[in-house]
């Protein structure tokens, strides 16, 4: 019997031979025809590249697409290439887990393309006020597999054949001893030190900062440095998503570790403190959504205002820092000189309501265990 293709998050996979992990995965339903099917947001481990694997098993069809932009898209452009509608409909989210953007209730409108082979895809879904775009092509079953090689190689029995072994002089023996106990210290210290890079490698993956630098759907913009100490710098970077739908992004990316989080009502913009970082997520005096993040260190030492802030999103910058978590870095950070010394802004009104506050803890809660899902549906980066 052939083993069913559920995937949970950090699963590694081989798709076409390459290696892959599993960071998320939505499950949709046609609401015309009740067929589902499931989307796994996955990364390539050797280029980084972030694709979605399409898998539906009922139906016994596979797909993986890359999203893009509009280019080529046109009913024009696709009926002189000889494409054609392969399927059309409303989707609905019907469950997710991981590093996806996507809500239980969700619906979209989405068109599939085929090319005049049959074998390549573009797809068309038209969220509440986005539309994505993807490329792909189908695949075949036995072309995905879990990488249980890589998964299970430390759990692998080696047998040996006491047939073969041989009577040795004690002196031998001794020596063996000796090389043996050498060999286990040697594998012991390997597998102590891997531990703590397996573990310096899980924390650092929570970190804001590392999240947005690997991830495609932000742009880096720019560094700014400290007014007050120049090895100390702040991250910039701009999204095409909206400030909800990039602020929930990376509170699931931190699998809601936040200490604080809230809205400022007045522009929308968003802060969020974790133990050692603070981020923003606001419009820009241009129109564009941005996200600045920083170690708290910067912040500390810094007066400077968000990167194309308006006035009012760097007040709630700065009034959010100094009153939720300034007391705090002064103990740590007491021995360096702080922008904040001779604050005087009026502190923020707790919302004890707040949206992204309330998503924080949800997410928190979720993150415990491991999420399941029993499917999921084309994401392209939602």
């Amino acid at each position: 019997m052939e083993e069913a293709l559920k995937f949970r998050k950090g699963d590694r996979i081989k798709i076409e031979g390459e290696l892959y992990q599993v960071l998320g995965g939505i499950e949709l339903v046609n609401r015309s025809d009740g067929a589902r099917w499931t989307e796994y947001y996955v990364q390539n481990l050797q280029n980084g590249k972030e694709r979605w694997l399409s898998v539906d098993e009922i139906y016994d069809e596979y797909a993986i697409y890359t999203s893009c932009d509009s280019k080529g898209f046109s009913e024009e452009e696709l009926d002189a290439q000889g494409w054609k509608n392969a399927d059309s409909g409303v989707e609905e989210v019907l469950g997710w887990f991981g590093n996806v953007d996507a809500e239980q209730g969700e619906k979209a409108s989405y068109t599939e393309y085929e090319d005049s082979t049959g074998e390549y895809l573009m797809s068309v879904e038209h969220w509440d006020g986005e539309t994505e775009y993807a490329k792909g092509y189908y695949l075949d079953k036995d072309e995905i597999e879990v990488a249980s090689d890589l998964q299970q190689a430390g759990n692998r029995q080696f047998r040996v054949d006491y047939n073969n072994c041989q009577p040795r002089h004690p002196q031998s023996v001794k020596n063996k001893k000796r090389t043996t106990n050498k060999i286990i210290a040697l594998v012991l210290i390997a597998v102590m030190a891997w531990g703590i890079w397996a573990i310096t490698r899980s924390v650092s993956k929570k970190e804001i900062r590392n999240y947005l630098k690997d991830s495609s759907f932000y742009s880096y913009e720019t560094s700014i440095t400290s007014d007050l100490n120049e090895d100390e710098k702040a991250d910039v970077y701009s999204t095409h998503r909206s400030i909800e739908m990039a602020a929930k992004d990376i509170i699931m990316a931190i699998d809601g570790k936040t200490e604080d989080v809230q809205e400022n009502t007045e522009d929308e913009s968003v802060a969020i403190l974790t133990k050692y970082e603070y981020c923003l997520v606001y419009e820009s005096e241009e129109g564009k959504t941005m996200i600045q993040v920083s170690s708290r260190a910067y912040t500390y030492q810094s007066t400077t205002d968000p990167y194309h802030a308006t006035p009012t999103t760097s007040r709630h910058y700065h009034s959010f820092y100094y009153f939720r978590g300034f007391s705090r870095d002064a103990s740590r950070y007491n021995n360096r000189a702080s922008g904040y010394q001779n604050y005087s802004g009026t502190a923020p009104e707790y919302n004890y309501s707040d949206t992204y506050q309330n998503y924080s803890n949800t997410v928190r809660q979720g993150s415990t265990g491991t999420r399941t899902s029993s499917g999921g549906g084309t994401g392209f980066g939602k």
